[in-house]
């Protein structure tokens, strides 16, 4: 079965930022979603960061649970939409073994709307069971926009605009400190404060 228009419209568009180097898929026939692949970007002479892209999450709309007044508004302000994909970004060259154990969480993650019955917005902060892949000292992670002056916040299809959103690994103390400040405020102060894209050393040597 050939995959969604929506799906190639994606994939169109990481291809004209940049080719995959490598990629895992993920198939399930009883999950929420059928199939999803995560495509890897390693580390080039200029930019030294492993990237991870997600495609198969936006093959449907995330379903919404219904919210007391002015969340519809506030949710849009915040990222909010019906379709996303997820990217992350780790410092440096990893194994093909953490490349995969970050691949699996980012799958796991982007059936999460689908199983809890809201959706996945900008600002957004969730808890693990364990600390992310690569990223000791770090079990939730915060849902961010655009990091950069060049990150895109959109890709636009055919099926509307599909959100891109942002994985970005957080400490406990970190995750205390963005309950306390609105999301935008929050996400840039870590990037203010901390390499976002690598293990925090305080948080290892805690450990």
């Amino acid at each position: 079965m050939s995959a969604p228009a929506v799906l190639r419209d994606v994939f169109h568009a990481y291809r004209d930022r940049a080719e995959e180097d490598d990629g895992f898929l993920f198939e399930d026939d009883q999950a929420p979603i059928n199939r999803l692949d995560v495509l890897v970007y390693r580390p080039t002479s200029t930019v030294d960061l492993t990237s991870f892209a997600t495609i198969g999450m936006a093959a449907q709309q995330m379903p919404a649970k219904p919210r007391p007044g002015g969340a519809a508004r506030a949710e849009q302000l915040s990222g909010g939409g019906a379709r996303a994909e997820l990217r992350l970004r780790r410092r440096g060259s990893l194994s093909r073994p953490e490349e995969h154990a970050i691949a699996v969480q980012l799958a796991n993650l982007a059936i999460h709307p689908f199983l809890a019955g809201s959706r996945l917005s900008w600002g957004h902060m969730i808890g693990f069971g364990g600390d992310f892949p690569t990223f000791p000292g770090c079990p939730s992670v915060l849902l961010a926009g655009p990091l950069s002056d060049d990150d895109p916040d959109y890709v636009q299809t055919g099926d509307g605009p599909v959100r891109l959103i942002n994985v970005v690994p957080i400490t406990d103390a970190e995750r205390d400190r963005g309950r306390e400040l609105p999301p935008v405020d929050f996400a840039r102060s870590l990037r203010e404060s901390v390499d976002i894209f690598a293990e925090r050393p305080d948080a290892i040597s805690r450990g």
